[in-house]
């Protein structure tokens, strides 16, 4: 796809889940609103087992690029605790994710404290969960180089908007608001699409 195409910036969700598959390790799943503007990100973290922790997180992103220009990663870093960055709760989550510019899938690196010592996972892999493909570009880099792609595009989800709500984040609250509520007005017409469909599923199950 060519730079000529619409321009887009503002918010979109993202839903990480992170881990391997062996037996006992723990697993991860990492929500996540970005806001393009600020390079920033917010949102939640689950760690299971052999915790049950739960976090509100927010850092930044940058990109990365390496010896190919047209190849760059995308470096997430956050941390989290009870109550997000306003509260007087101490940082019990922490996390390196770098991904490919696609958003898709890539590597973490994170910390939590599981009430007596920080415990360390490295090297774990990183999948983007429940998307749908988007053909969106972010805003062009200073640096010239040609736009992002924006990742996949996923349902808005609550936890993002209930962070920003705590953060007293006005802009945060402004975008999330615009956002959920065109969202909210698209619900007819996604119910309509959805009898539709579900009338043809039952025309073909009948043959």
């Amino acid at each position: 796809m060519s730079a000529s195409n619409p321009q887009a910036e503002g918010l979109f969700p993202l839903s990480y889940r992170i881990g391997n598959s062996q037996p006992g390790a723990p697993t991860l799943i990492l929500n996540l609103l970005v806001y393009t503007p600020e390079l920033s990100v917010r949102g939640t973290s689950s760690i299971t087992p052999p915790v049950d922790l739960h976090s509100d997180v927010w850092g930044q992103y940058t990109y990365l690029t390496v010896m190919d220009p047209t190849s760059s990663k995308i470096l997430i870093t956050a941390q989290g605790n009870q109550g997000g960055p306003g509260s007087n709760s101490i940082i019990t989550f922490k996390i390196h994710l770098v991904v490919g510019d696609d958003w898709q899938q890539g590597i973490a690196n994170y910390q939590y404290y599981n009430g007596h010592s920080w415990v360390s996972v490295n090297n774990v892999p990183a999948h983007l969960q429940e998307s749908v493909h988007s053909s969106s570009y972010s805003q062009p880099q200073a640096s010239g180089r040609s736009n992002h792609p924006l990742p996949p595009i996923s349902a808005l989800y609550a936890a993002p908007i209930h962070g920003a709500i705590a953060s007293g984040d006005l802009a945060q609250m402004k975008s999330l608001h615009q956002l959920a509520t065109q969202q909210l007005e698209q619900l007819p017409l996604i119910r309509t699409a959805l009898d539709a469909a579900k009338a043809e599923i039952n025309k073909h199950e009948r043959r």
